[in-house]
């Protein structure tokens, strides 16, 4: 979150820049888990996306861009203009998925500069203040929960058909399948702005073709019968129905007489997650190979940016927070040092697209309370514009796109090069990667904070649980409820929030194994906890409760100080060999002034033995 005094500054030194001229909107789609195969226009046989191969056409076609191997850190960069560990994301789930709130972000400064701003769709940074997307830019929000449609941290039970999603107001539930109702609210946003003079920024952040492979009724028929397998036929009819949506939508623009002041940019959020047919590429998304995270990327602004151009230097989603703010003229945040390049005077004509550069890929994901020095020569990759250093694998990617020579031996100045680059990369941020990035209760932005499992940092009570990532979608927490409900063995689940309380005060805080919106009927069948004890612990101190047979719910008032709090929180006495449950769901909210000023919970506290 920028700070209001940055913002004001930004704002006026943009808007002195700005006098003159008629500053572009800006729509920025993206896709998630397609990668650059993906496309008929990319030479693949069983695909048809006439609508995306004609916008491709008729703009910049980045024939090599490379995203981050996995959604949210490709979201971060887009949205930054940091590489992801610098602004604080090194995982999906886990705590890990926050932006740092001092680090500036693309819609913040665009509308500092006047900018009516929007996303809609997938968020995937935060679900909590000052990580949600209306604390980071975003006037106007409507996106679902989480990683995905069905993620723990969505709403409970929502699924691709008639989708709740959430704006400022609170959850709603819409009509229609996820792809069409997201493009359907694009078309009306845009058609609210047409009429006014404000210069816009829309976000559409699509959550297919991304899992669970659900494509629209009837859809993957055709491919099926065509030979391929689910779930590559899913897979397949979701991309050729967000084909044709984005066909409306940008259909839409013509009609609202907005096209030709509306730079129009169209990516993914890695490589594929299919290796069906993926462009003779080596890798899927989580690898660091080509084909885990080159993506189909292009921009479209009519008269200003050449059509049917192909550019093949390597380009990132780190170029278009400062190629977006040079093409709507908005200066940079003062200070800013983003990793991406500003491609505007290249875009415009004015100058060259850039030959010499490295880009520095890292799967990330190590376990939380890991060194990330562990993981340093894990999963990662180095490339520039002829050579792709991964791990010890080294490919000369003009002649050898494929990756099927090793060349790491027979060229070692260039491994040394390479190696030199990515160790001083590693070292410069290296310090960053274990602060972490904690969510705020009893603050006024957000009075009520709901926290899950998936945000959860490893255990201290039971360091071998299981926990965020085994816990990151609502079908987990369902199988581990009925196991238990069945009397099976199951793994034990447990893990921390990392918090930071802005308001000293007395709180309450209510857990249960299901949210609140469960229906009664999940409630009664495997919500339900047994006859044993609630705990909650923060540091050498305990608030420990019984828990009545039948229970799903349950509330702790206590006294919380301002500053750091790691908290956890989990059951006993509902497994026979005592493993104990994590609280997979959590709301905290600040009732007033302390009860008790001089101690850390309340007077029920017991000390960790």
């Amino acid at each position: 979150m920028v700070h209001p005094l940055r913002l004001l500054a930004m704002t006026w030194f943009a808007s002195a820049a700005l006098q003159a001229a008629a500053r572009p909107n800006v729509l920025l789609v993206l896709t998630d888990d397609q990668g650059y195969g993906n496309l008929s226009a990319s030479g693949n046989p069983q695909l048809c996306t006439p609508n995306l191969d004609r916008l491709r056409a008729a703009g910049t076609d980045f024939s090599r861009c490379i995203a981050a191997p996995g959604g949210t850190a490709t979201r971060a960069e887009i949205l930054s203009g940091q590489h992801e560990f610098r602004c604080g994301v090194s995982h999906r789930v886990a705590g890990r998925n926050l932006i740092r709130p001092e680090v500036p972000l693309l819609p913040e400064v665009l509308r500092a500069a006047g900018y009516r701003t929007a996303i809609i769709g997938k968020w995937d940074l935060g679900e909590a203040f000052p990580c949600r997307p209306e604390d980071r830019g975003f006037e106007d929000v409507l996106v679902h929960g989480g990683g995905g449609i069905g993620q723990t941290q969505d709403y409970w039970g929502n699924g691709y058909v008639d989708p709740w999603l959430r704006s400022q107001s609170g959850w709603q539930q819409t009509t229609g399948y996820c792809t069409q109702v997201l493009v359907n609210e694009a078309k009306h946003w845009l058609a609210a702005r047409s009429a006014e003079k404000q210069p816009f920024f829309l976000y559409l952040a699509l959550n297919v073709p991304h899992a669970p492979y659900e494509a629209p009724a009837a859809t993957a028929e055709p491919f099926l019968k065509a030979g391929l397998r689910e779930p590559t036929g899913s897979f397949y009819a979701m991309i050729e129905d967000l084909d044709t949506r984005i066909g409306d939508l940008l259909a839409e623009l013509d009609r609202l007489d907005l096209s030709s002041n509306t730079i129009v940019v169209f990516l993914s959020a890695n490589g594929s997650a299919f290796g069906a047919w993926n462009a003779g590429m080596r890798g899927i998304k989580g690898s660091p190979d080509e084909g885990g995270v080159r993506m189909p990327a292009c921009c479209r602004w009519p008269g200003k940016f050449g059509a049917k151009r192909v550019v093949d230097s390597l380009t990132s989603p780190l170029d278009l927070f400062p190629t977006l703010a040079g093409c709507c003229a908005v200066a940079l945040p003062s200070g800013w040092s983003g990793d991406g390049l500003d491609l505007s005077p290249a875009l415009l004509g004015q100058a060259d697209f850039p030959r010499q550069r490295m880009l520095f890929t890292h799967v990330g994901q190590w376990p939380g309370d890991d060194s990330p020095e562990r993981y340093r020569s894990q999963g990662f990759a180095v490339r520039d514009s002829r050579w792709l250093l991964s791990g010890l694998e080294l490919f000369d990617m003009a002649a050898d796109p494929g990756e099927q020579t090793n060349l790491f031996e027979h060229h070692p100045a260039e491994v040394t090069r390479l190696l030199s680059a990515y160790g001083s990369w590693w070292n410069r941020l290296s310090s960053t990667l274990r602060q972490p990035v904690r969510y705020v209760i009893g603050d006024p932005h957000q009075p009520l904070v709901r926290l899950t499992a998936a945000d959860w940092w490893p255990s201290r009570e039971r360091p071998g649980a299981a926990s965020a990532v085994s816990l990151a979608s609502q079908t987990a927490i369902r199988a581990q409820l009925q196991a238990l409900t069945d009397g099976a063995a199951v793994a034990e689940t447990a893990g921390l929030w990392k918090l930071r309380v802005a308001s000293p005060g007395h709180y309450r805080v209510s857990l249960a194994p299901l949210p609140a919106e469960a229906n009664p009927s999940e409630h009664s069948k495997i919500g339900q906890l047994k006859a044993g004890r609630v705990h909650l612990r923060s540091g050498n101190r305990e608030l420990q409760m019984d828990l009545r047979q039948g229970t799903t719910a349950v509330t702790l008032n206590l006294d919380l100080a301002a500053g750091e709090l790691d908290l956890e929180a989990w059951f006993s006495g509902q497994s026979a060999d005592q493993r104990i449950l994590g609280a997979s769901f959590a709301e905290i909210q600040r009732l007033g002034e302390r009860k008790r000023p001089e101690l850390e919970l309340d007077i029920h506290t017991i000390p960790k033995k």
